[in-house]
């Protein structure tokens, strides 16, 4: 698969993450509405904060292609961070707050009391939303909110029985649930925030591993040393900039050779890689040398390593 192809189908996921949990998001926001259901709504908010994230991811993307084809410079920390952590700190905020919401409204519930159950057709929403992410959404994002989806179905289930048994108390299962579902999206929410504050890039390729790469890269022959790898994710894909040194004495042509050699091998190994972008520096290996020229080899033609 060629790089245009896997951003395109990197793309496609993205927009199809961002419309199917807009979808969730009305119809849940609709039927929890209707039906009365807390746990039916903070699943509604949940999607709503997904759908944020793959805006993020999508945009993200669009950006890091945009940046690929002009191939102005090589890559900085500046252009590295910038979008990623910008995309990271909105996502994190939105969970923050739709999960600060939700669980005081849940909790205010609780406390004042649950006057009666959601209506039946709460529980075929929310069989429908998970039906329609394991149908129509990314493998990846299948079971990112598996567990607030349960909590829902069980919460609004529960509420429902005690309904046809004549149990109040099961009433309380409802907002419970959603208490339950707030708490699991503020706590991804202070993941993401916990990794802003350290800074560390390399969370974000979470796919792969950093030091296989460098290692599989580095067995590559023709590669002198790897200078730099930067990995970071973008929607369900990785995109990866290396910098490479190689034999000062060979020529432009052969460093391409060799810099298109480590592309092939990355992507063919790692599918979750979107592109890769490598950067060919001559090997300098600095003090006590003064030169890697050798006036005895001028006449040594250079080979492709």
């Amino acid at each position: 698969m060629s790089t245009a192809q896997r951003y395109a189908q990197a793309e496609a996921e993205g927009w199809s993450g961002l419309w199917g949990n807009m979808l969730l998001t009305v119809v849940k926001g609709v039927m929890g509405w209707l039906t009365g259901s807390k746990a039916l709504l903070a699943d509604a908010f949940r999607s709503a904060a997904e759908a944020a994230g793959a805006f993020a991811a999508l945009t993200g993307l669009r950006d890091n292609r945009k940046l690929k084809e002009s191939k102005k410079s090589k890559p900085s920390h500046a252009q590295d961070s910038g979008k990623g952590t910008g995309a990271r700190i909105l996502m994190s905020v939105l969970l923050l707050i739709i999960g600060l919401e939700v669980g005081i409204s849940a909790i205010r519930e609780l406390v004042e009391g649950v006057a009666g159950a959601p209506h039946w057709s709460a529980l075929a929403a929310i069989a429908a939303g998970w039906l329609f992410k394991e149908l129509f959404s990314a493998r990846k994002e299948r079971h990112s909110g598996l567990y607030c989806t349960l909590a829902a179905f069980i919460g609004a289930g529960a509420a429902i029985t005690g309904k046809a048994l004549a149990i109040p108390a099961l009433y309380y299962f409802d907002p419970a649930a959603a208490l339950v579902i707030a708490v699991i999206v503020v706590f991804n929410g202070f993941q993401l925030v916990q990794a802003i504050a350290r800074k560390d890039a390399r969370q974000e390729a979470q796919e792969e591993d950093p030091n296989e790469l460098m290692q599989l890269i580095q067995r590559v022959e023709g590669v002198v040393t790897v200078e730099s790898l930067r990995a970071r994710e973008h929607g369900h894909y990785v995109v990866a900039d290396i910098v490479i040194s190689v034999n000062p004495r060979i020529t432009v042509l052969e460093g391409q050779e060799i810099a298109k050699r480590v592309k092939q091998l990355l992507m063919k190994r790692f599918l979750h890689l979107t592109d890769v972008s490598i950067y060919v520096e001559p090997y300098d290996p600095g003090y006590p040398y003064k030169s890697n020229h050798d006036p005895n080899q001028e006449q040594v033609p250079t080979l492709l390593q």
